[in-house]
């Protein structure tokens, strides 16, 4: 996927204003006492992020990404996402989750447990409108794409700056 690199400008950008801020704090904190609630079961223990192992992948919007990458300790270049779809795995996959604490939305919501009331597909359902709708409210461009190959984007434009 080709993503221009004024386009991540302009995500990054809408991810530091005080909206994007605190809705997307709010919707963590909403996942968190949901996760709290229902109590999951997680057999796996990271394993997930084995993508192909799991047969699963996770997408997030260009803004979730550009709000994640700015709170990356360490962002990766694009060699490293390469390696982790290659090896078909999150590239924050090293002996557990590298990014726990800034991870996306869909990585929190998440759980091997067979989600028999459907809460997670719900609570991602809702999560995702109300990030679409942050898109529309900050007029910036709405791309729903998988995890690696936005960070593969937001690296190489980081390589290109």
């Amino acid at each position: 996927m080709v993503i221009e690199p004024a386009l991540i400008a302009r995500w990054r950008a809408a991810a530091a204003s005080s909206d994007a801020q605190s809705t997307i704090a709010r919707l963590h904190d909403e996942i968190a006492a949901q996760v709290r609630a229902q109590r999951p079961l997680c057999v796996s223990s990271g394993r997930c992020c084995g993508f192909e192992a799991h047969g699963h992948r996770l997408y997030l919007t260009g803004l979730e990404t550009a709000w994640t990458w700015a709170r990356l300790a360490c962002q990766p270049c694009v060699n490293d996402v390469e390696a982790a779809i290659t090896a078909g795995t999150c590239p924050f996959l090293a002996g557990g989750c590298s990014v726990h604490g800034v991870r996306p939305p869909g990585c929190r919501i998440y759980f091997c447990d067979r989600d028999p009331a459907g809460w997670q597909s719900a609570l991602a359902e809702r999560c995702h409108q109300e990030v679409r709708s942050l898109h529309d409210r900050l007029d910036v461009p709405y791309r729903y794409a998988e995890w690696r190959s936005l960070l593969a984007a937001f690296a190489a434009a980081e390589a290109a700056s």
